[in-house]
């Protein structure tokens, strides 16, 4: 997990320990920031390593500008021709996609913006969905992709919470001088220099037992968030999605039988925030690790009923809360009595570096 501000940043590697390199996911690139500062150097730094970087998957789970701004930036650079970047797939749900079309055809204003510089590249945009959404269907078993030995299982979003973001996008489109669904003209270049808290305090189990209210935000309903499952354990990536959408693709196959979704690994939905985890969601996918990427600026996140919840959901499973950077809003879970009493540990990334979780699987020795 990158120091990513409010935003998320997620390098995954996985492989077999003697490759040369390992196998690599990147979900989302925070804020703009974030990719100035931390996730270019990291890929100069691997670049000068390896020789290279490849990505065998570029997932923008959606538009919000702590998840999308730094893409653009990102996908800027990786469009030169000495950028010593490859992308192997980009999935990312552009306008057009909200009713499922394909964008060849052819947000907010990001997504605008990032549709573009995708449509000018060669790189292949959500082609194992045949150009058209990442989403889950209405009927049938929940979509599997292969990617390049990690299969990932897609939960969110459907084709409904697509549907609710169009006039949202449409509008901020439209504030910023743009046509949703539009085309930029071929001279005119894509980016220049210059979308879209309460009470922390209180005791572990009534935090926990607080009245849960889903988020009703419609960007958050649209991310795409999927299981990633590699040699015999599963990381669930939540992005911002709606516990309700977790849940209702929990029930499709192949997880139906399941009495639940065992997981290594869960990152909370919309960094910890107390409208996107319930105890249903958390009850449904236990996991030995919560990973919560946020500096806790802007939207104060994470939320400390959140966080109890998890909590008190694992109690005495050891599970591990890992933060990407410590903050005002989560040192509270650092208390030793607190992890004594619920059976607990915490791991805290350094300020601007984030945080490294190494997930053991079934071959390791």
């Amino acid at each position: 997990m990158l120091h990513a501000d409010h935003g998320d940043c997620l390098w995954v590697e996985y492989g077999e320990a003697d490759a040369p390199s390992p196998k690599r996911i990147l979900i989302d690139c925070g804020t703009e920031r974030t990719y100035r500062e931390h996730l270019k150097a990291k890929i100069e730094q691997t670049v000068a390593a390896e020789g290279g970087v490849r990505f065998e998957l570029f997932v923008v789970t959606h538009v919000d500008s702590d998840h999308i701004g730094g893409a653009l930036r990102f996908l800027d650079d990786c469009a030169a021709p000495d950028s010593g970047v490859d992308i192997g797939e980009v999935w990312f749900n552009g306008y057009k996609h909200l009713d499922n079309h394909s964008p060849y055809e052819l947000g907010g204003a990001q997504g605008e913006l990032l549709s573009e510089l995708l449509l000018r590249s060669d790189w292949d945009w959500n082609t194992s969905f045949g150009t058209r959404a990442v989403m889950v269907p209405d009927e049938g078993d929940l979509p599997q992709v292969d990617v390049a030995g990690m299969r990932l299982t897609l939960l969110s979003p459907d084709f409904a919470r697509l549907q609710k973001l169009k006039p949202e996008w449409a509008e901020n489109a439209r504030k910023n001088g743009l046509t949703a669904g539009g085309r930029l003209p071929e001279d005119e270049a894509v980016l220049n220099d210059g979308w879209l808290g309460e009470d922390q305090s209180g005791a572990v189990d009534d935090l926990a037992a607080s009245v849960f209210i889903q988020d009703s935000a419609k960007a958050n309903g649209s991310s795409i968030a999927f299981i990633a499952e590699y040699d015999g354990e599963r990381v669930l990536f939540g992005a911002d999605a709606h516990p309700s959408m977790l849940l209702q693709s929990a029930r499709r196959e192949p997880l139906a039988d399941l009495e639940t979704v065992e997981l290594a690994a869960f990152k909370l939905p919309h960094h910890g925030s107390r409208k996107n985890v319930s105890v249903a969601m958390l009850e449904r996918f236990p996991a030995a690790h919560y990973l919560v990427s946020t500096t806790g600026q802007q939207f104060m996140h994470p939320d400390a009923p959140a966080i109890a919840r998890v909590v008190h959901t694992a109690s005495g499973r050891g599970a591990c809360l890992h933060f990407n950077c410590r903050s005002d809003y989560n040192v509270r879970w650092d208390d030793a009595d607190c992890q004594d009493e619920y059976g607990y540990s915490a791991v805290y990334g350094e300020d601007g570096t984030g945080l490294v979780v190494e997930i053991e699987t079934e071959s390791d020795p």
